[in-house]
């Protein structure tokens, strides 16, 4: 699958990918836009990295991730998401296995990943398990009340390169 590093006129699309979910809040699709503005100031200045999947000039999905402060060897994947038409088809799978890569070769070996409780989160919880993650935390009413933080965890020194 064609993963590549995105262009500054990709955004448009990073963000129409991330209203297309239909899972995210106008306020998380601000945040995309506000991580992807840092990405363009430089990956090591603002610490967010972007990863894309072309299907032509379209984009069908993304991620960010980033090293984690003050960590000698977590990143956070941040976002990873994949348009309504792109769903099913492996570009999440193929973007994760790409982040995992990157974080890898920057020598890190555990990505962390903070999801919701909320219930149209399952399919990304479902996913991330999937992927070989480990539900490492669940915080009680972090989001809201009733809304839980869910942290998992992938070993990725503990995986074949």
């Amino acid at each position: 699958m064609p993963i590549e590093i995105p262009r500054p006129s990709d955004l448009p699309a990073i963000l129409d990918v991330t209203r297309s979910t239909g899972v995210f809040s106008q306020e998380e699709v601000e945040t995309v836009q506000e991580l992807f503005e840092g990405f363009l100031d430089g990956p090591e200045v603002s610490g967010y990295n972007f990863l894309s999947y072309r299907d032509g000039e379209a984009i069908g999905g993304f991620a960010c991730w980033g090293p984690t402060a003050l960590s000698k060897g977590a990143v956070d994947l941040y976002w990873i998401a994949t348009s309504a038409k792109a769903q099913g088809k492996g570009v999440g799978a193929a973007l994760f296995r790409a982040v995992v890569e990157a974080a890898r070769a920057a020598g890190r070996w555990l990505i962390v990943i903070w999801t919701s409780s909320r219930p149209e989160y399952q399919a990304a919880r479902s996913f991330y398990q999937r992927m070989g993650c480990q539900l490492t935390v669940r915080l009680p009413d972090f989001y809201d009340y009733g809304e839980d933080l869910c942290v998992f965890t992938l070993r990725i020194d503990q995986l074949q390169a």
